[in-house]
């Protein structure tokens, strides 16, 4: 190991046209997977939904097959939080089982450093921080773009976001889990293979570490939250490589989530509405994370000289 880096998932041996392809293909695949989770289980909800109100319609049947439609389309709208569960639950058993199997069993023993209530820490205040930079960024993107934020804060309105209470515990106690396994665990595996060849360590990193991110945003399906969920992905990125665990981005996924389902918004709400403010806030949040990430990096080389 150097730096706290995973000599085996960075080699230093140039790999052929098909290899890196091959890595490429297996970089996107659980992307995929999880898109063909989503879109079975929908489906899936949609037809229990659609059986069980044609019974209800009794023996005749449906006579107006819109009414019935319509009547089937807002029953599932209705039931975003059982379908998130489902959803999150299978993520979470495939991309485990993927990654413990696929991933984590091919990886050399770890020699990493113990696991530290100051890795803890730098995990939740970056976590903090990301959520501030984010939701300083969507508060400034109001004067930019308002009919584009306002179709976004329509969609997480309609998914429960903040207001089902099982939708909360999902994003709270599951997701953080199970996307991360997806993003920084499987998909994050192959995307270093990807840059598997080349010599600069540091730039090999960076460049997997922008692939997951970028899937982690596209995995969002809108481009609001795609843009603020790409800039989270390089920084729980930089911690699971940094510490050699999924653990640290574990936990500061959970930060994000919980503080934006319970106290960010009161925080925002201290501060004057104003565009100049907000982008105050989200430069300095992102400075204050990319200063954290330097005093660590700092702190882990002058231990291991």
């Amino acid at each position: 190991m150097r730096n706290g880096q995973e000599t085996d998932d960075l080699g230093s041996s140039k790999q052929g046209f098909w290899k890196t392809a091959g890595w490429t293909g297996m970089t996107v695949l659980p992307m995929v997977t999880d898109l063909i989770i989503q879109v079975v289980i929908m489906n899936a909800v949609a037809f229990v939904i659609a059986v069980a109100l044609a019974v209800q319609a009794g023996p005749a049947g449906p006579t107006d097959t819109d009414a019935m439609q319509q009547a089937v389309m807002d029953a599932v709208m209705g039931n975003q939080g059982i379908i998130l569960l489902l959803c999150q639950g299978l993520g979470l058993l495939v991309f485990g089982l993927w990654y413990y199997f696929g991933c984590r069993r091919r990886m050399p023993r770890r020699t990493g450093r113990a696991f530290t209530g100051r890795i803890v820490l730098t995990a939740v205040l970056m976590g903090l921080l990301v959520d501030i930079s984010s939701n300083a960024l969507l508060l400034s993107a109001e004067y930019v773009v308002p009919e584009l934020i306002r179709h976004y804060e329509e969609l997480m309105e309609s998914a429960g976001m903040g207001v089902d209470p099982l939708v909360i515990f999902v994003s709270i106690c599951i997701a953080p889990v199970g996307e991360e396994l997806l993003c920084r665990g499987v998909t994050f595996h192959y995307a270093q293979r990807i840059v598997g060849g080349m010599k600069n360590r540091r730039a090999a990193f960076w460049i997997a570490n922008t692939i997951q991110a970028l899937i982690f945003g596209i995995l969002h399906l809108n481009l609001v939250q795609g843009t603020y969920a790409f800039y989270m992905g390089l920084c729980f990125g930089w911690l699971r490589h940094r510490y050699n665990s999924l653990i640290p981005s574990m936990l500061a996924h959970f930060t994000v989530n919980f503080s934006s389902s319970f106290f960010i918004g009161l925080l925002f709400l201290a501060v004057p509405e104003s565009l100049p403010v907000y982008l105050v806030i989200m430069f300095a949040g992102i400075a204050a994370t990319i200063a954290l990430m330097v005093s660590e990096n700092n702190r882990i080389l002058r231990c291991e000289t």
